[in-house]
């Protein structure tokens, strides 16, 4: 790749139907911890990351990490200070413990996996009145080692996100998704005090990090599917989460020039992105295939919906015939019709050999030329 290469503005090119002169690689989701142990014993050299040994852009999973990290603790686990993290069980083969976004998790020990959700810290008004204090924006103390890692930021060529914990997210880590569902019709009035929080908090972090750092896109967690169909209804969507989307984005946009607003959601959400588009969100991840999520759908119905994702992890795990037919079937009409950024579309298990990566990297670069 050549020297002069821009990522940041090939980035916003491709984000917009543009043709950059040269094409970014993402993996966003990145590799299970057991996938890198496993192509340690098959070939990636001990002194490499899997990110420079393959020569991918720096995105999200493999961002500029200190600096990544200590800002997504202020955005995206948005409590000042922190819930302190609590031990409550352990044994041989799982861990029990109230981790700082407050919710306590069963998780088993010596592999990746998804915890179990045991506990949330939010069941009624009170609960909420009770923890609010850790959510006012304007408490200085949470921006300081921010600030200390943000100096000398004007010359990067690395992306970097403003991390935001999305609308549905931040009422399901305060309730959980069942207490949640119940609260639309209990305490509906509940719910919009909460957003119209939601927005003050991040209006107000806004305030205090974009001044200190150019930010290239904003990032919406919000894991708000399930491999058939969305967790909240299009209704309540419009409801309790598409004013309040708006009012953010506006703001972004508006007093900071943001302009690529990226909804990470896994699950099948196909009857939300009129919603998403509605609100301003212009690119979406990670199109899970197993949820049926196939981006040459997605671009048919929304053509104007930029995409990362996609490419079905589990042909990775077939084998090289799967994977150049996984690739050849979708990858170069997406990149025909812009907008699209190439991607496997989750964590890569360690099911996937590296022999099978190497060849899956070496079809999607002859691609992306």
């Amino acid at each position: 790749m050549e020297s002069s290469y821009n990522l940041r503005k090939a980035f916003k090119e491709v984000v917009t139907f543009r043709k950059p002169e040269h094409f970014p690689h993402f993996e966003a989701m990145g590799f299970w911890s057991e996938t890198i142990d496993r192509w340690h014993k098959e070939g990636l050299p001990l002194d490499k990351t899997s990110w420079e040994f393959f020569k991918i852009d720096q995105f999200m999973d493999n961002a500029p990490e200190e600096l990544s990290y200590h800002t997504d603790k202020v955005t995206q686990i948005p409590y000042w200070p922190p819930f302190e993290c609590n031990i409550i069980e352990e044994t041989d083969r799982y861990i029990v413990q109230r981790e700082m976004d407050g919710i306590i998790k069963k998780q088993l020990k010596g592999k990746t996996s998804m915890p179990q959700f045991l506990d949330f810290p939010v069941k009624n008004r009170k609960d909420w009145e009770d923890l609010k204090w850790r959510l006012d924006p304007y408490i200085k103390d949470r921006y300081k080692r921010v600030k200390e890692l943000s100096i000398n930021l004007n010359n990067r060529n690395t992306l970097l996100r403003f991390g935001i914990c999305g609308g549905y997210g931040f009422q399901r880590n305060l309730f959980g998704d069942e207490t949640l569902a119940y609260t639309y019709y209990d305490d509906p009035n509940l719910v919009h005090e909460i957003m119209e929080h939601w927005v003050y908090l991040y209006t107000g972090i806004a305030d205090h990090l974009c001044p200190l750092i150019d930010f290239d896109y904003v990032f919406l967690w919000e894991d708000m599917a399930y491999k058939t169909s969305s967790l909240i209804s299009p209704k309540h969507f419009r409801e309790f989460i598409l004013p309040y989307y708006r009012e953010l984005i506006n703001y972004l946009k508006g007093r900071y020039k943001l302009d690529v607003f990226m909804v990470d959601s896994d699950g099948n959400n196909f009857s939300l992105f009129p919603l998403f588009i509605e609100a301003g969100i212009n690119i979406f991840i990670p199109c899970e295939i197993n949820a049926g999520m196939e981006p040459i759908l997605i671009r048919e119905k929304f053509p104007n919906l930029a995409l990362l994702g996609g490419i079905d992890k589990q042909a990775l795990i077939k084998g090289k015939e799967e994977i150049e037919e996984e690739i050849l079937r979708k990858v170069p009409k997406m990149l025909e019709s812009g907008g699209y950024f190439p991607s496997v579309d989750h964590h890569i298990p360690p099911d996937v050999s590296f022999e099978n990566f190497c060849y899956y990297i070496e079809i999607l670069t002859g691609m992306e030329k």
